[in-house]
């Protein structure tokens, strides 16, 4: 993929184009948005067009350099991820030492730091003495969710770049352009629980099982809908036991959604779980406001699912608000 087939980010596009053809580099870029905006994949195109063979400002795709950068294997790009919890100062030293070294293969060092909010402060403090003397042939991505997540000292020394959720139409016509077997109508669905997500639609389409959760989540709804407080505990340790927990919170929040739709119009057009309509027509909430409550209480949990936090302890103050909300 090139810069300029990436869907739904504009700005990124626009201006590491921009850059790339006018030979305006910056050493240390921030990229910044939700999760699953397409940060790693856009951080990767860059690398690959910063190394490619061509040379055209872009990358061609085809060259051993781009196929190297796909496969995760080219010697001067580096995704460095959290060991654990923390980026630790270990892995920052070991980037510093390997400054003094040009390039291998390409033009560029390239440099990505997945999660960069959970830096350590050694870590952190360690980053900012070559990030404020790099080498000319060093690049650094930083991807965090929000610029507040990092100190102020290393947000001022990169150029700052943001991602935002893409629009449905934009997810839904990107899968409808490629090769899935699947119909319009899940298509669609998928489009709708992605999130804004391009990356979490194609997930979702190719897991096996994406159906058998969506629908453990809608049973885990209505046994929570008919719930007494004292049983709040035991569905917050359900949720907080589930892998895909962004997802599944996702689905039900869908769920919520194909309430407030149906209750305010009551048009099954609009319904996104439309296998579910004669179970959803069941369900009564009101008034409105209460179902608005309660989907923004789990928007509410679901930013703050990647800020280091008790899991389980979070959940719960969440559905005690949830089931307080009348």
């Amino acid at each position: 993929m090139k810069l300029k087939d990436f869907t739904g980010q504009k700005i990124a596009v626009d201006l590491m184009e921009r850059a790339l053809t006018e030979d305006r580099l910056n050493h240390a870029y921030l990229f910044y948005g939700p999760e699953e905006s397409g940060k790693l994949t856009f951080s990767l195109i860059v690398a690959k067009a910063l190394n490619c063979l061509v040379g055209s400002g872009e990358a061609c795709g085809s060259c051993i350099s781009c196929k190297k950068v796909d496969k995760g294997i080219h010697p001067d790009v580096s995704v460095i991820a959290p060991e654990g919890k923390n980026i630790k100062i270990e892995q920052i030293r070991q980037l510093k030492n390997l400054s003094s070294f040009r390039p291998n293969e390409g033009e560029k060092k390239v440099y990505i730091l997945k999660d960069a909010q959970n830096l350590s402060l050694p870590a952190a403090n360690s980053l900012l003495g070559i990030l404020e003397e790099p080498p000319s042939y060093f690049v650094f991505i930083l991807l965090v969710p929000q610029l507040s997540l990092l100190p102020e000292t290393v947000v001022s020394r990169c150029l700052c770049i943001p991602f935002s959720r893409v629009s449905r139409r934009e997810v839904y016509e990107f899968l409808r352009m490629q090769e899935f077997s699947f119909s319009d109508e899940q298509l669609w669905t998928a489009a709708h629980l992605a999130e804004g997500s391009i990356g979490r639609a194609v997930r979702i389409l190719n897991s096996d099982n994406w159906n058998h959760h969506r629908k453990k989540a809608f049973e885990w709804w209505k046994g929570f809908l008919n719930s007494s407080e004292k049983d709040l505990f035991s569905y917050a340790e359900e949720l907080s036991l589930e892998e895909n927990l962004l997802d599944f919170l996702n689905f039900i929040e869908s769920y919520y959604r194909d309430c407030l739709i149906y209750q305010a119009v009551g048009e099954k057009e609009l319904i996104l779980n439309i296998d579910y309509l004669e179970e959803i027509k069941e369900i009564k909430i009101s008034p409105s406001r209460a179902l608005i409550k309660k989907i923004e209480e789990l928007e509410r949990f679901k930013r703050k699912m990647y800020i280091p936090l008790n899991k389980k302890l979070a959940l719960e103050a969440m559905l005690i608000k949830m089931k307080g909300v009348k």
